[in-house]
């Protein structure tokens, strides 16, 4: 049985592919965090003694998009009530949706997979 000759498929288009995939799957499939509103003091102190407070923004964990598009994500955590906190501020409770960013990274990783699926049935069907 004769086989035609076929054209090989450009390692720059087998990159670009690949890269798609992973980037997509990423997006898919990796938990994310959001920020909290208010900061979050952490204490240092310099070599010798004084105390310094960097300002950090606080983050909450919030699972895979594959879950948290599905199923109500919504993880509570504190978080001070003033914009630049001091320790000993108050703090309250703070629920973060994490639904509608898992929707959004869903949605771009999904899109992304299929693109990288449509450029390998391209490449197919041109013989690469």
């Amino acid at each position: 049985m004769d086989r035609s000759p076929t054209r090989q498929r450009s390692p720059r288009r087998r990159w670009t592919t690949l890269t798609i995939v992973v980037l997509g799957l990423w997006i898919t499939a990796a938990p994310f965090s959001r920020p909290l509103p208010g900061g979050a003091p952490i204490s240092r102190s310099l070599p010798d003694g004084t105390p310094v407070s960097f300002h950090s923004t606080p983050e909450v964990g919030c699972r895979t998009p594959l879950v948290g598009a599905f199923v109500g994500d919504a993880p509570s955590a504190d978080a001070y009530t003033s914009p630049r906190p001091a320790i000993g501020d108050p703090m309250s409770p703070t629920i973060v949706d994490c639904g509608s960013r898992a929707r959004f990274r869903l949605v771009i990783g999904s899109t992304l997979l299929v693109v990288a699926v449509g450029l390998m049935v391209v490449d197919r069907r041109r013989g690469g």
